[in-house]
C-alpha cells in the first residue's frame, strides 16, 4: 500500500498531509488540479470514440 501512495504522491495526484496530535498518521487528499485534467482529457477521448464507433456503425449499415 506504501508503495502505491508513494507512487501518487510522486505524480502530483495526491498531497501528504501529517495528523498534528500523532506523527505517525498520514493523511493523503486528492489534488483537484490532476484530477480536473484527468477529467478532461477522460471527455474528449470518450467524445472521439463515440463519434469513431457511429461512424462505423454508419458506414456498416450502409455496406449491407
Amino acid at each position: 500500500m506504501s508503495r502505491h501512495l508513494k507512487l501518487l504522491r510522486n505524480s502530483g495526484l495526491v498531497e501528504e498531509g501529517r495528523d498534528e496530535f500523532d506523527s505517525r498518521v498520514r493523511i493523503y487528499r486528492l489534488r483537484n488540479e490532476p484530477m480536473t485534467a484527468l477529467k478532461a482529457w477522460l471527455e474528449a477521448t470518450e467524445t472521439l470514440w463515440t463519434r469513431q464507433l457511429l461512424a462505423f456503425k454508419t458506414h456498416l449499415k450502409t455496406k449491407r
